[in-house]
């Protein structure tokens, strides 16, 4: 699929009135500065949004990678009974405030045919704004694999936002392609893990043990998160595996969590001569996890 570049970036459509000129939009209330928290959903489509909104001509604030004080700030201000990437959310949209008017969180329903996902991305945007709704006007769209390919679903956000529909559909092209191509450049390769670095000579003398390492996006692509695990893992000869972004649910199995559901097929597809365990990245008080943990056993 070739990358497709848009050519009516930057204009933006008013009531009453053709599109706008390109560098206009800078001037309608349309286009303002959006900012995408860098937690969840962030993870689970990446690449997307920010190459969406760029298409489109709207300038895109993303908060700062998680660090220490995130998780800091994220214990002090978040809800209790939150599980740790949702809390990381909050943190994340407070490193936010005062940078942009307005905020992008989905409510995300379903990332698969036949699935759903969990019942908290469903009420993300609505938590979003019992919390921050007076600091940003909260833009969403529903997420939903089961009614609507996600293609259309970028077309409809583009047209919420006040774009005409070939512009619209112009950036939902550009953005599946960035998508795409951001998968594929963290290719499931155990070579690119900071795991493998200078573990070779152990893998082929065969004192080194192969792992598989799986978990939601949000939890192993946050590096804050995940990386110490890789590091560990590194420091012991251990080469990583981790699961494919990419994979494509095959329907098999009674779990219907979409992650879940993906985590369960890649376990099934497993070898157990060339692996040596499995290795679960997850987060406290996850309700999904504790679940499906049973089947992965």
């Amino acid at each position: 699929m070739r990358n497709l570049i848009n050519p009516f970036a930057g204009i933006c459509r008013r009531p009453n009135a053709g599109p706008l000129k390109t560098g206009a939009c800078r001037r309608d209330a349309r286009c303002a500065a959006i900012g995408i928290p860098r937690a969840l959903f962030y993870f689970l489509y990446p690449g997307l949004w920010q190459t969406f909104f760029d298409s489109l001509g709207v300038p895109v604030v993303i908060s700062a990678p998680t660090n220490r004080l995130t998780l800091e700030r994220a214990g002090l201000i978040s809800e209790t009974e939150h599980c740790l990437p949702a809390k990381i959310l909050d943190a994340h949209l407070d490193d936010l405030t005062g940078r942009t008017p307005r905020v992008f969180v989905p409510r995300v329903l379903s990332m698969g045919r036949g699935y759903i996902a969990c019942p908290k991305l469903a009420a993300l945007p609505d938590a979003v704004r019992a919390q921050f709704g007076d600091r940003f006007e909260v833009v969403t769209i529903d997420l939903d694999e089961n009614k609507k390919p996600l293609e259309s679903t970028l077309v409809a956000l583009g047209k919420q936002l006040g774009f005409d529909t070939m512009v619209a559909a112009n950036a939902a092209r550009a953005a599946l392609q960035g998508f795409k191509n951001k998968i594929l450049s963290n290719p499931d390769k155990a070579e690119d893990d900071p795991a493998t670095t200078g573990n070779e000579a152990l893998t082929q003398s065969g004192r080194g043990k192969r792992f598989f390492l799986i978990g939601h996006p949000y939890n192993l692509d946050d590096a804050y998160l995940a990386d110490p695990v890789r590091r560990t893992l590194a420091d012991l000869g251990a080469t990583v595996d981790r699961i494919d972004d990419n994979r494509v649910l095959r329907g098999e199995g009674s779990l219907k969590w979409d992650m879940c559901a993906l985590m369960f097929e890649a376990l099934k597809d497993l070898d157990p001569v060339t692996c040596a365990g499995v290795i679960q990245v997850t987060s406290f008080n996850c309700g999904c996890d504790s679940m499906a943990g049973l089947y992965y056993r």
